[in-house]
């Protein structure tokens, strides 16, 4: 494989890694102030939906990021792989031809 392919790929993967921490982090700061506030002033009632609404949102963005994501690398990297495999085959039959192209 080539080495910069597959450092491009780490790259990518750990900046999605770390704005998935980012967002997940600032879902945590933002609902721990919301739920002081509502405690604070006693309307409790919309603090649920806010986490919920939200939280569905970091869920989805931790299935892209872990899930989807590293589906997509794997599929690539065999996708390279078979494509390097079948130029090696051709540069190999075309030494044995005699033939160049």
């Amino acid at each position: 494989m080539d080495d910069l392919f597959e450092h491009q790929m780490q790259s990518e993967r750990d900046k999605a890694i770390n704005a998935f921490y980012t967002h997940f982090t600032s879902y945590l700061a933002i609902m721990a102030a919301l739920a002081i506030v509502a405690l604070v002033s006693g309307d409790t009632e919309w603090i649920p939906w806010v986490v919920l609404g939200w939280g569905a949102v970091i869920g989805l963005h931790a299935y892209e990021v872990f899930v989807r994501r590293p589906k997509r690398d794997h599929e690539a990297r065999e996708k390279r792989l078979l494509a390097e495999e079948a130029a090696a085959e051709r540069a190999a039959s075309d030494e044995k031809t005699g033939t160049s192209g």
